[in-house]
Order: structure tokens, then sequence, then C-alpha cells
């Protein structure tokens, strides 16, 4: 009598959307995504965090100074963290599950935490290439490349705005792009903005992997100590490869199944924030061993240099000074 009360059950309920023909809509026990999900993130978070320990450990113990870099980085770090918390709720409302088992209509909700989600991302991309960029701005003291970096820092400014708070202006009014009972109204096209995000976000990743080698390549110093300074400094632009990852699953994604097929594009997005991260405290790496472990960095001088002068409170002009030794 019961399974034919809950099965009576299970047919009142419809679906966000149709399943697909041939297969049965699931309400009770659907397959999901959502705890590789959770687990994802929690990964990559305690990863970053560790690394962020360390960088701050080091510019507060060791070097002695905290830097605009450094808090642009702590800012960055925080506002990603906070996203952590939007899945873990999001997940209990269909994140992760396909439409057809998630009883309709859909939850405006769950559009609202993918509102907070992109918006936290953007801001927070946006405040770790600019940590990147304040620290190459301490290498080139004038002249051409710095106001190229300028330019870059504030392209990376507007356009990190403008697709980070889309949702301000996507839809008139407002309230429809996250209330679908709305029926008026207008709105653009989201993934055009989408994926002119993740472009700009790949190009200046990619400029940012080739910028160190442009203003180093005449730093008259050994090429030992010039090779070390660019590998610190590249580092910052490693995450490129994660985002033309995101940026292809985004032009090759499209399902309308979006809260199953969203979850590789959120993997690779979290992944990008948070090997951005990583990658920009990579340059605390080689004093905090050399002051705890020096008997893992030997007696090798290149990278120390380049290590020294990053973490330098005054670091002389490229064009007329040597690197600075630790000794110094």
């Amino acid at each position: 009598m019961y399974s034919l009360i809950l099965s009576q059950r299970e047919k009142a309920v419809v679906g966000a959307v149709p399943p697909p023909p041939g297969i049965t809509a699931n309400f009770v026990n659907p397959p999901s995504r959502a705890h590789a999900l959770l687990i994802c993130n929690a990964v990559l978070l305690s990863f970053s965090t560790l690394f962020m320990g360390l960088r701050l450990y080091t510019c507060r113990f060791i070097m002695r100074h905290v830097r605009v870099e450094d808090y642009l980085l702590i800012a960055a770090f925080l506002l990603w963290g906070i996203s952590y918390f939007v899945p873990s709720v999001a997940t209990h409302i269909g994140l992760g599950r396909h439409l057809w088992d998630i009883p309709g209509p859909i939850n405006s909700d769950l559009w609202i935490y993918y509102i907070v989600t992109r918006t936290l991302y953007g801001v927070s991309i946006m405040l770790t290439k600019l940590s990147i960029l304040t620290l190459f701005l301490r290498f080139v003291l004038w002249g051409l490349p710095r106001v190229g970096i300028y330019i870059l820092m504030a392209i990376v400014i507007i356009y990190s705005i403008l697709t980070s708070f889309y949702w301000a202006y996507a839809c008139r009014p407002t309230e429809k792009y996250w209330d679908f009972t709305i029926k008026g109204g207008s709105c653009i096209n989201w993934f055009k903005v989408a994926v002119f995000g993740a472009a700009m976000n790949t190009a200046t990743d990619a400029v940012l992997l080739i910028l160190p080698v442009a203003f180093l390549w005449n730093l008259r110093t050994t090429t030992r100590e010039r090779i070390g300074a660019m590998i610190v400094l590249m580092t910052g632009g490693l995450v490129f490869i994660a985002s033309v990852i995101r940026l292809k699953l985004l032009l090759v994604r499209v399902s309308p199944d979006f809260t199953w097929t969203v979850f590789p594009t959120y993997v690779c997005l979290t992944i990008e924030v948070h090997v951005a991260i990583v990658c920009a405290c990579l340059s605390a790496g080689k004093p905090f061993l050399r002051k705890h472990m020096p008997w893992v960095m030997g007696d090798s001088q290149g990278t120390s240099s380049a290590m020294a002068m990053v973490h330098s409170p005054t670091i002389p002009s490229i064009r007329t000074q040597r690197l600075p030794s630790r000794g110094t």
C-alpha cells in the first residue's frame, strides 16, 4: 500500500523539464555530481590555503614586509573562500542533478547562487591578476613597459567588472535574470558575455605568461639569475592552461541541462582560481625553504637572487642595476 501511494506521488511530481525519450525522472535517488563537486572544492581550497599561509608567513616573519600585491591576493583568496559555501547550499536545490530530476519549476534561488559564484570568481581572478601585475611594476620603474602594465591593469579591471556583474544589466527589468516568473521584458545574450569573459581571461593569462620574458630579457645580470627571475614571475601565468580548457568547455557546452553539464565548467573554473592563487604565492617558496630547510636549496644562487629581488623592499631599475644577492 505504501509503495502504491509513493508511486502515485512520484507521478504527480513534474520535473523542471521533460526527460529525454526512454529516460524516467527520478525524484527519490537521482544521479548527482554534487559530492564530486564538494570534494573538488574542499581539496582545492585546502591546497590554496596552505600556499596562502606560506606566503603570508614568509612576508610577515621572514621578509618583514607586507605589500600592496599581498593585500590584493589576500582579498582574492577571501572572496573565493566565501564561494566554498555556495555550492554546498545549491546542491540541496538541484545543482549537480539532471534538470528532469529536479521537481519543477526551477527554483530561482539556484540561479542566484550561480550569479554569486560567477561574481566572486570574476572579482577574485581580477584581484589575483592585479596582484601579479603590481609585482611586475616593481621591476619596471619607468618607460613604455610600465605604461603597458598600467594599460593591462585597466583592461583587466574593465572586462572583469563587465563580466562579473553582467547580471546587473543583462535584463530589463533586472529581476528577470533570476526570477523566471517574469514574462515581460528582455535579456541580452548571456552566452556571448560568458564567452567574451573567458576569452579575455585566456588572453590576459597568456600576456602574464610572456610579459616577464619581455622586460627581463635585457636584464644586466648573469643568464642564470635572469632565467631564475623569469621562472619566478612566469608562474603567475600558468593558470593559462586552465583558462584555455574552461573556454573550450564553454564553447562546446550547448546542452540545456545546465545543472548537470555545468559541473566540468565549474570544476575548471575552481581550478583556475586556486591555481592562480597558488602560482601567485610561489615566489614566497624560496625564502621560506632557505630559512627553514636550507639543505633543500643547496648552494644554488640563480633563483635565490631572483627571489631576493622579488621580496626586496626597494628594487632597482632593470635597465641600470644588477639583481642583488641575498647578502646585499
